[in-house]
């Protein structure tokens, strides 16, 4: 792993931790505890993820691209749960942490071949091979800001004044009919789950960095 790679895994790892934690701790409070106790949990939460930085960053950041996906995937759906509720439900932000999942796939491919982890093949079938686990992974965050969407959808439709309070948030100088609505979950949804597939594809093709034509399908 280069220096400059290193400095920007090193900083991811060390910020999740603290974050995941932090609104863990809030939100299993809530219903529980009185106001000033779930603040004071919140950031016992966080006070935890920096210590846990503390002592195992090094760790976490030499097994940067050996840990099993297991608990990847895991993490990447407390990361997306987090995502969803800090920007209040609106599942297009749940885009950013699917790119991430691309990079980061793509330079665990890089890193598996250099170290020769992976069995010895030839150009074909190691192409072959990185080309399945990134649509994998695209698929992967595909359904997961699906699930997003699907919570969104739900809420907007089940929401009567749900109009007025986009015309409110966002100034909106016409009015906003619940056909709009209907249509912008009909037509958003898929589209954003698409646009999710095809940004984690390229992030990962990108990341990758060692064919141009990785990630597409067979012809």
């Amino acid at each position: 792993m280069g220096r400059v790679e290193s400095v920007f895994v090193s900083f991811f790892i060390a910020v999740l931790a603290p974050v995941c934690l932090f609104f863990a701790a809030w939100w299993l409070s809530v219903g529980v505890a009185s106001e000033e106790w779930i603040r004071v949990s919140a950031f016992a939460g966080l006070g935890l993820g920096i210590l846990l930085d503390f002592f195992f960053l090094r760790i976490w950041v030499a097994r940067a691209y050996r840990m099993s996906m297991t608990p990847l995937a895991a993490l990447y759906l407390c990361v997306s749960v987090v995502t969803y509720a800090v920007f209040m439900g609106v599942p297009l932000f749940n885009l950013l942490p699917g790119i991430v999942a691309g990079v980061y796939m793509g330079r665990r491919l890089r890193h598996s071949e250099a170290a020769g982890e992976r069995e010895a093949a030839s150009e074909p079938k190691a192409r072959a091979n990185a080309a399945r686990s990134i649509r994998r992974t695209g698929l992967f965050t595909a359904s997961v800001i699906a699930c997003a969407a699907a919570c969104s959808a739900f809420i907007a439709l089940r929401e009567r004044a749900l109009g007025s309070e986009l015309e409110r948030m966002f100034g909106l100088k016409f009015a906003v009919t619940r056909p709009m609505i209907v249509g912008l979950v009909a037509v958003g949804g898929p589209a954003l789950i698409l646009a999710q597939y095809w940004c984690t594809k390229e992030a990962a093709r990108i990341s990758y960095g060692r064919h141009k034509d990785v990630g597409e399908r067979p012809r």
